[in-house]
């Protein structure tokens, strides 16, 4: 059957019930993935009580002081502009960094330029998982599982103007970046199997990239019960034995990679990956993937493209400080960063490339029109 004729009402709905009827064959169930950002815990106050980063007002003041400028005549500047500095003044600050006595651009040379210490998070809560850190004193507890857990990318980025998100708002500019790839690049498919998905017991949960990007609905927000091909290269395929307990699906830690492309990050790479997703009422998956990864493959999102009013330089440096795994052996300097991201997936149907559904939408008891992504 082609991938084409699938999109019928009839087969989107004969299908899943095909596959339901049968309760002693394992069942599987299909998701796109329709929301993916930093995971935030909007607690400013408690989290930043220095409110030292500031936003954009902030970030001009540090960086005309920075080649030069007193406070006060930064300050009579800033007063005296009325949206942006002039392009001579862009440019100093732009190319601020010092190579070999030459003046080049900051975002490329970010470690030429001083460490802004920017203030990092000091509250008590972040979403995460425990991943084996051994410093009490570096952990967050979780708000929904309250055991003791590892984010220091959290406590480095979680003080800047854009990351006081609620979900589902998207930290900026993961937020733009996200809207940009849902059009423009291949979306990705979660895909859980398992005896009974309704009750606790071994899953199985499959990730994998698409040949397609995700379609949008009437309103603009990422469409459920589409129908994606999956791609069969291996390069993102990842498989990961789960267990759900009391409505919770969690995975036995291991190695996750998913390719991405620019403008969002490069790819989604995390050692000791742990999921933990939750199977809500309307049919959506939400939840966290945690794990470690490469502090500068997250840092290039901001200094390949520096976002408004986010300090990417003291986000770099920051980065960099809070690092806590995986040393250099030449150096003693940690490459890795412990982190947690929220996702939502919405129900789809999966084919494989010769055009079969391997894992339909789950349907039953959902209500399509609140499942747009986003809402």
């Amino acid at each position: 059957m082609r991938v084409t004729k699938l999109l019928s009402r009839g087969a989107m709905m004969v299908l899943p019930l095909c596959l339901f009827s049968a309760p002693s064959f394992a069942e599987t169930r299909g998701y796109v993935i329709g929301w993916f950002s930093t995971a935030t815990y909007n607690d400013f106050q408690n989290n930043c009580p220095l409110d030292k980063n500031g936003g954009g007002l902030k970030l001009r003041l540090r960086n005309l002081m920075e080649i030069g400028y007193s406070e006060k005549e930064a300050l009579e500047i800033i007063n005296g502009t009325a949206v942006n500095l002039s392009p001579d003044i862009n440019k100093r600050i732009n190319n601020r960094a010092i190579v070999n006595g030459k003046p080049v651009p900051v975002p490329n040379y970010p470690e030429a330029v001083r460490d802004p210490m920017i203030e990092s998070v000091t509250g008590k809560y972040a979403y995460g998982f425990d991943l084996g850190g051994k410093s009490d004193q570096s952990k967050f507890v979780d708000p929904d599982t309250n055991e003791k857990i590892d984010n220091q990318l959290w406590r480095a980025v979680g003080c800047t103007e854009s990351y006081r998100a609620t979900p589902p708002e998207q930290p900026y500019p993961e937020e733009l970046s996200w809207a940009t790839l849902i059009d423009t690049a291949p979306g990705w498919a979660i895909y859980l199997t398992g005896e009974n998905l309704d009750k606790d017991g071994p899953v199985t949960v499959t990730t994998d990239r698409l040949l397609q990007h995700l379609e949008r609905d009437a309103n603009g927000k990422v469409m459920p019960f589409g129908t994606y091909v999956i791609d069969p290269s291996p390069k993102s395929h990842n498989v990961f034995q789960g267990e759900i307990k009391d409505g919770i699906l969690t995975i036995t830690p291991s190695k996750l990679y998913m390719k991405a492309q620019h403008p969002f990050y490069l790819d989604i790479a995390l050692t000791n990956a742990h999921m933990r997703l939750r199977h809500e009422v309307d049919g959506r998956l939400t939840g966290y993937w945690g794990g470690y990864l490469d502090w500068q493959r997250y840092a290039y999102m901001y200094t390949s493209r520096p976002a408004n009013g986010a300090d990417y330089i003291g986000l770099y440096h920051s980065l960099r400080r809070m690092a806590d795994a995986n040393p250099d052996p030449a150096t003693g300097k940690n490459r890795d960063i412990s982190g947690t991201f929220r996702m939502e997936a919405l129900p789809a149907y999966l084919a494989n490339i010769d055009g079969k559904v391997i894992a339909p939408a789950f349907e039953r008891g959902t209500k399509p029109e609140k499942l747009a992504s986003g809402q």
